[in-house]
């Protein structure tokens, strides 16, 4: 069911965030809450041009996420670029990537929200 609900959420709210990148048929999402941490594997393949975007419910604030290799040496972190929900980038050869999300903790105690996040992979297609 929560599964269902995200394809929901994401259909209704991130695509245009894409922009010219074509989304990939699949996505990782969850039900998430403030403080919750998610980490997610992906393979990126050499030579083409990707747009990550992590889409979130706004009910959960700001949505913290980094890019790390296997080694865990950090790629990007959205919190030195504004917040901004989308990275767009080049890997020269094939690898496996770590995205790890962290929602920020709720500070109102009576609050506390649940709701979508999803990890959302574009490609740029050459016309």
């Amino acid at each position: 069911m929560a599964y269902s609900q995200c394809r929901s959420f994401v259909k209704n709210n991130c695509g245009e965030a894409m922009g010219d990148y074509v989304p990939a048929e699949n996505f990782n999402a969850a039900k998430l809450q403030p403080g919750d941490v998610a980490e997610v594997e992906m393979t990126f393949y050499g030579g083409e041009d990707y747009r990550l975007l992590i889409c979130g419910h706004e009910l959960l604030g700001d949505i913290a996420f980094q890019l790390l290799d296997t080694e865990d040496n950090l790629l990007f972190d959205n919190a030195e670029h504004e917040m901004s929900q989308h990275f767009d980038f080049k890997v020269e050869g094939t690898q496996n990537l770590k995205v790890k999300i962290n929602v920020s903790p709720n500070t109102d105690a009576a609050l506390n929200p649940q709701g979508c996040v999803a990890i959302l992979l574009g490609r740029k297609v050459e016309e």
